[in-house]
Formats: structure tokens, C-alpha cells, sequence
């Protein structure tokens, strides 16, 4: 079996996938009798190569980005492989699913359903003329009597992979939107354990001392959202104070409005990250949110570079 990695990536990362060209051989003979079909989806894309790699490797978004997904047990995670445990959509049955990073720009996901047929996707990330594109292809083996099952498994693989990647667009694309405002990212070089570890991966650019807004600005006892220069935050101004919640996830970005605040607490549509309220209720009080200070002066919300950390010991 170990003829069956290729050498080149063992070499260069130290870790074994098995090669593209063995995986029917090596299914012929793990199920007797196999039989193998084939599908294809290509699907067009504006996002950086290393945003298709991110957001694939990036697992915890799926419940919350798409309804095909139910909860996962993460067993294990490497820089190149991830294995899990996913419960299949709304139903009390689990499936195992391993992720593999497994050449440059290159994916399997090897996916076992109900111990009777076992789905390989290969996807592929392009530089293509207009962009990037996702090639995806993948087979599914089962033995021969479950032969009548594959036509639908083919369609379900098709029409699944057209409405995941419209629902990944807008994560995709909101990366190479926040950069080009001077974000950048822990993960902008990603690998499966910094895609899946819950930080605040987020870098915010320096901000410009002097960006304000005026409390008289803000509706009274209803929460909006506000740009102030190259942040945005959720401000519920409260008679002559205010709470602050973070405009942009600090975790990878996503954008948070008035919307996603419930019970006092907002809620990452990405992640399911949440975060409670900053007061500032009195006059000179300040608080450091998405990387930056606010401070209440006077009549205004005053916005400034953080204090910096201090280094040593204590």
C-alpha cells in the first residue's frame, strides 16, 4: 500500500496521500464486485486562490453558510488533513469525512455514506482567464447491486456543489474586498489547523486619529450599524451613552449588522461566533473594539489607534 502515496508529497511534506491514479485500483480492491461512476462541476470565481484554499479548509463555517451541513465532531486536524465525524443534515446518522490538502491547489475529501458507498471528491483551485475556478470532480463506489443508486447520488453531488459555491461566493469575496481596504489575515496562508482554531485572525488596518460620529447621530434606544473611517461597529446610543458591538467579526471578517444583535448579544453569521456589549456611558471612558479605541467625549464617539501592549515581564 505504501506504493500507492506519492513520493513527491512525502518528500516535500512529509505526510502521504494516496495518488490520483490509484485510488480505482485501490477501491477494486477494497470492495469486491465494485462498480464506479464519474462526475464533473466546474464553477467560475473572482476570489484569490488562496481564499478557494481558506474556505474550504475552513470547516466550522458549514452549519451556519449552508443547511446540507448538520453539526461535526472534529477528530483530528493537521496542516494538511482533517477528519470528522458530520451528521448527515437534519437526521440522527453520522458519516465519516476526511479533508486532504494533498498537492498545490489541490483537495480530497473522501466521504463514506452509511458504510455502502464511498464518494472521493478531488477539487481542484485554477487561474483561469476572467479569474479563478473551482474544478471539482469526483466517483462513487459502491458494489454493483447498488449500481441504480448512482444516478441520484450524481445529481445530489451536482446540485449540491452549484449551491454551495453560490453560498461560499460572498465569504469568498469579502476577503479580497476588506484587503483592498488594508485588512489582512492570519489565514491568508491557510492550512487546516489555522482555518479551523476560533481567533481573531483579522488585522485590522491603522486607524485614522479623528473619525467621530455625534451621539445625537444615532437613534436613541435602536441598534444601527456605522462606518467610521476603516471600521464598522454596532452602536445603540442609550439617552447620553452608548453600546458598542464589533461591525466586522474579528475572527475572519464577516460583516455584522443590527440584524445579528438578539438579547444583548451579537452573532457571527459565518461562525457562530458571539460577543457581548462595550459600554461607554460616561464622559473620557474608552473601550478597544475590532482593533481600535473609542472614546466617549463630550457629545461624540471619538475613534483612535489602541494603546499599544505592554512588553516584558508582568
Amino acid at each position: 500500500m505504501p506504493a500507492f502515496f506519492d513520493p513527491a508529497l512525502v518528500e516535500k511534506w512529509g505526510v502521504g496521500f494516496i495518488s490520483e491514479g490509484k485510488i480505482d485500483e485501490s477501491l477494486r480492491k477494497l470492495i469486491p464486485g465494485a462498480f464506479i461512476t464519474r462526475g464533473q462541476f466546474k464553477y467560475p470565481s473572482q476570489s484569490e486562490l488562496r481564499d478557494l484554499a481558506w474556505n474550504h479548509m475552513d470547516q466550522n463555517h458549514r452549519p451556519y453558510i449552508h443547511r446540507t451541513y448538520g453539526e461535526a465532531m472534529r477528530v483530528f486536524v493537521q496542516q494538511q488533513s482533517a477528519f470528522s465525524l458530520t451528521r448527515f443534515g437534519r437526521w440522527p446518522a453520522v458519516i465519516p469525512v476526511f479533508d486532504g490538502y494533498f498537492k498545490e491547489n489541490g483537495f480530497y475529501q473522501f466521504v463514506v455514506v452509511f458504510g455502502l458507498f464511498v464518494i472521493v471528491n478531488i477539487m481542484e483551485n485554477k487561474v483561469v482567464a476572467n479569474g479563478t475556478e473551482i474544478d471539482i470532480s469526483w466517483l462513487i463506489a459502491s458494489h454493483r447491486w447498488l449500481r441504480f443508486a448512482h444516478p441520484i447520488l450524481n445529481r445530489r453531488l451536482t446540485r449540491v456543489n452549484e449551491i454551495q459555491n453560490r453560498e461560499d461566493d460572498p465569504v469568498r469575496d469579502r476577503r479580497v474586498t476588506l484587503r483592498v481596504q488594508g485588512f489582512r489575515f492570519l489565514t491568508d496562508e491557510p492550512d487546516f489547523v489555522n482555518s479551523n482554531v476560533v481567533e481573531n485572525n483579522a488585522i485590522f488596518p491603522s486607524p485614522r486619529n479623528g473619525a467621530s460620529i455625534a451621539l445625537s447621530d444615532l437613534p436613541n434606544g435602536r441598534a444601527i450599524r456605522v462606518v467610521l473611517d476603516n471600521r464598522a461597529y454596532v452602536f445603540r446610543r442609550k439617552d447620553q451613552g452608548v453600546e458598542v458591538w464589533p461591525g466586522i467579526c474579528v475572527h475572519e471578517g464577516a460583516e455584522i449588522d443590527a440584524s445579528h444583535l438578539n438579547n444583548d448579544v451579537v452573532k457571527c453569521p459565518w461562525h457562530g461566533l458571539e460577543f457581548g456589549a462595550r459600554s461607554l456611558s460616561r464622559d473620557g471612558q474608552t473601550a478597544v473594539v475590532c482593533g481600535a479605541q473609542l472614546e466617549l467625549a463630550g457629545n461624540r464617539i471619538v475613534l483612535g489607534a489602541a494603546p499599544a501592549r505592554p512588553s516584558g515581564k508582568g
